[in-house]
């Protein structure tokens, strides 16, 4: 089963985001923040990571930076609201492999996993 680790500041949003990949036969794991997400990884290893954009602290920009030095191996779709098409491109040369629009279309999600699970 493909285990898929949610990073989001926002409960709405991965519940929403939960209920769809957990009635898609996914196992989810959840991260308030990005701040200790690599502490937490030494221990809980995904096989895809879904990344917020905007998050206080550390931004997903910040976040996948890190996650690329670290964790190379696990892809990481960015998910945000603000669509904007430089920071796509931004996530997309550091090394993210999709960006999902917030709030979440169901096909849409699941498609950016399947893209990278098939």
């Amino acid at each position: 089963m493909t285990t898929i680790l949610m990073v989001d500041d926002n409960p709405a949003d991965i519940d929403e985001m939960n209920a769809i990949l957990t009635n898609a036969g996914y196992s989810t794991l959840i991260q308030p923040d990005g701040v200790h997400i690599l502490e937490f990884l030494h221990s809980h290893l995904p096989d895809i990571i879904m990344l917020d954009l905007v998050m206080p602290k550390m931004n997903g920009i910040e976040i996948l930076r890190e996650l690329k030095r670290e964790f190379p191996e696990i892809p990481v779709i960015m998910c945000s609201a603000a669509g904007l098409e430089q920071v796509v491109t931004l996530a997309m040369r550091i090394g993210a492999a999709g960006y999902v629009v917030k709030p979440y279309q169901k096909e849409e999600l699941l498609e950016s996993i399947k893209k990278i699970t098939t």
